[in-house]
Protein backbone atom coordinates (compact mmCIF):
# COMPACT_ATOMS: atom_id res chain seq x y z
CA UNK A 1 0.00 0.00 0.00
CA UNK A 2 2.87 2.34 0.84
CA UNK A 3 4.47 1.67 -2.58
CA UNK A 4 1.17 2.39 -4.33
CA UNK A 5 0.99 5.76 -2.57
CA UNK A 6 4.56 6.60 -3.74
CA UNK A 7 3.73 5.58 -7.32
CA UNK A 8 0.63 7.78 -7.28
CA UNK A 9 2.68 10.74 -6.01
CA UNK A 10 5.28 10.21 -8.73
CA UNK A 11 2.55 9.94 -11.36
CA UNK A 12 0.89 13.16 -10.15
CA UNK A 13 4.24 14.97 -10.14
CA UNK A 14 4.81 13.96 -13.79
CA UNK A 15 1.36 15.26 -14.72
CA UNK A 16 1.99 18.59 -13.02
CA UNK A 17 5.35 19.13 -14.72
CA UNK A 18 5.07 21.61 -17.51
CA UNK A 19 6.78 20.93 -20.75
CA UNK A 20 9.11 23.81 -21.57
CA UNK A 21 7.27 25.93 -24.09
CA UNK A 22 8.95 26.59 -27.40
CA UNK A 23 9.64 30.26 -27.85
CA UNK A 24 9.09 31.27 -31.45
CA UNK A 25 10.51 34.31 -33.14
CA UNK A 26 7.67 36.76 -32.72
CA UNK A 27 6.90 40.40 -32.31
CA UNK A 28 3.99 42.25 -30.73
CA UNK A 29 2.87 45.84 -30.77
CA UNK A 30 3.46 47.64 -27.49
CA UNK A 31 2.53 51.25 -28.28
CA UNK A 32 2.01 53.72 -31.13
CA UNK A 33 1.82 57.49 -30.73
CA UNK A 34 0.64 60.02 -31.68
CA UNK A 35 -2.41 58.70 -33.53
CA UNK A 36 -3.32 62.06 -35.05
CA UNK A 37 -0.71 64.34 -36.56
CA UNK A 38 -0.22 67.34 -38.82
CA UNK A 39 1.69 66.33 -41.94
CA UNK A 40 5.43 67.11 -41.96
CA UNK A 41 5.32 68.23 -38.29
CA UNK A 42 5.35 65.11 -36.11
CA UNK A 43 7.01 61.70 -36.34
CA UNK A 44 5.27 58.47 -35.35
CA UNK A 45 6.78 56.38 -32.53
CA UNK A 46 6.11 52.64 -32.59
CA UNK A 47 7.30 50.32 -29.82
CA UNK A 48 7.61 46.65 -30.73
CA UNK A 49 8.27 43.79 -28.31
CA UNK A 50 10.30 40.93 -29.74
CA UNK A 51 11.51 37.50 -28.68
CA UNK A 52 13.78 35.03 -30.41
CA UNK A 53 14.85 31.63 -29.05
CA UNK A 54 18.37 31.87 -30.53
CA UNK A 55 18.91 35.62 -30.55
CA UNK A 56 19.18 35.90 -34.32
CA UNK A 57 17.88 39.48 -34.46
CA UNK A 58 19.90 42.03 -36.42
CA UNK A 59 22.81 41.81 -38.85
CA UNK A 60 26.42 42.91 -38.50
CA UNK A 61 26.43 43.83 -42.20
CA UNK A 62 25.06 47.40 -42.34
CA UNK A 63 23.71 46.74 -45.84
CA UNK A 64 21.45 43.94 -44.57
CA UNK A 65 17.95 45.35 -44.19
CA UNK A 66 15.86 43.37 -41.74
CA UNK A 67 13.11 45.72 -40.56
CA UNK A 68 10.15 46.03 -42.93
CA UNK A 69 7.69 48.91 -42.53
CA UNK A 70 4.80 49.22 -44.95
CA UNK A 71 2.49 52.21 -45.18
CA UNK A 72 -1.04 50.90 -45.87
CA UNK A 73 -1.50 53.47 -48.63
CA UNK A 74 1.53 52.28 -50.62
CA UNK A 75 2.26 49.15 -52.62
CA UNK A 76 5.91 48.67 -51.56
CA UNK A 77 7.43 48.54 -48.08
CA UNK A 78 10.50 50.37 -46.81
CA UNK A 79 13.40 48.39 -45.30
CA UNK A 80 15.85 49.35 -42.55
CA UNK A 81 18.92 47.91 -40.84
CA UNK A 82 18.81 46.48 -37.30
CA UNK A 83 22.09 45.99 -35.47
CA UNK A 84 22.75 42.54 -33.91
CA UNK A 85 21.46 41.96 -30.42
CA UNK A 86 23.74 39.07 -29.41
CA UNK A 87 27.54 38.97 -29.58
CA UNK A 88 28.90 37.22 -32.71
CA UNK A 89 28.53 33.43 -32.74
CA UNK A 90 26.40 33.39 -29.55
CA UNK A 91 22.98 31.74 -29.48
CA UNK A 92 21.13 33.23 -26.51
CA UNK A 93 17.37 33.45 -26.14
CA UNK A 94 16.41 37.11 -26.15
CA UNK A 95 13.44 39.32 -25.40
CA UNK A 96 13.31 43.05 -25.72
CA UNK A 97 11.76 46.15 -27.16
CA UNK A 98 12.56 48.16 -30.26
CA UNK A 99 11.48 51.78 -30.55
CA UNK A 100 10.96 52.82 -34.15
CA UNK A 101 10.63 56.44 -35.20
CA UNK A 102 8.82 56.81 -38.51
CA UNK A 103 9.29 60.10 -40.35
CA UNK A 104 6.19 62.24 -40.45
CA UNK A 105 3.71 60.84 -42.96
CA UNK A 106 2.10 63.27 -45.38
CA UNK A 107 -1.12 63.32 -47.35
CA UNK A 108 -0.72 61.56 -50.68
CA UNK A 109 -3.93 62.84 -52.24
CA UNK A 110 -4.50 66.10 -54.07
CA UNK A 111 -4.93 69.55 -52.50
CA UNK A 112 -8.67 69.12 -51.96
CA UNK A 113 -8.09 66.37 -49.37
CA UNK A 114 -7.39 67.65 -45.84
CA UNK A 115 -7.20 64.29 -44.00
CA UNK A 116 -5.94 60.78 -44.70
CA UNK A 117 -5.94 57.66 -42.56
CA UNK A 118 -3.22 55.03 -42.63
CA UNK A 119 -1.62 52.26 -40.60
CA UNK A 120 1.78 50.63 -40.71
CA UNK A 121 2.50 46.89 -41.06
CA UNK A 122 5.80 45.86 -39.49
CA UNK A 123 7.84 42.67 -39.43
CA UNK A 124 11.45 41.70 -38.73
CA UNK A 125 13.72 39.25 -40.53
CA UNK A 126 16.18 37.28 -38.41
CA UNK A 127 19.74 36.40 -39.43
CA UNK A 128 18.51 32.99 -40.60
CA UNK A 129 16.34 34.90 -43.13
CA UNK A 130 13.09 33.89 -41.41
CA UNK A 131 10.40 36.56 -41.02
CA UNK A 132 8.52 37.24 -37.81
CA UNK A 133 4.79 37.62 -37.72
CA UNK A 134 3.34 40.93 -38.95
CA UNK A 135 1.99 43.53 -36.53
CA UNK A 136 -0.16 46.48 -37.51
CA UNK A 137 -0.37 49.84 -35.82
CA UNK A 138 -3.71 51.41 -35.00
CA UNK A 139 -5.09 53.81 -37.58
CA UNK A 140 -3.23 57.10 -37.76
CA UNK A 141 -4.93 60.28 -38.96
CA UNK A 142 -2.81 62.71 -40.96
CA UNK A 143 -4.14 66.26 -41.25
CA UNK A 144 -3.07 68.99 -43.64
CA UNK A 145 -1.78 72.09 -41.89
Amino acid sequence: MKNLFIYILIFISFLSCKKEENIDFSISLNDTFPLEIIEFKENIIVRINYQHPDGYVGFSDPDALSLEIKDSRLFNADYYHLIPINPPSENLSIKGQIEIEIDSPFILGNDSIDTETLFFSIRIQDSQLEWSNVVETPKIVVNRE
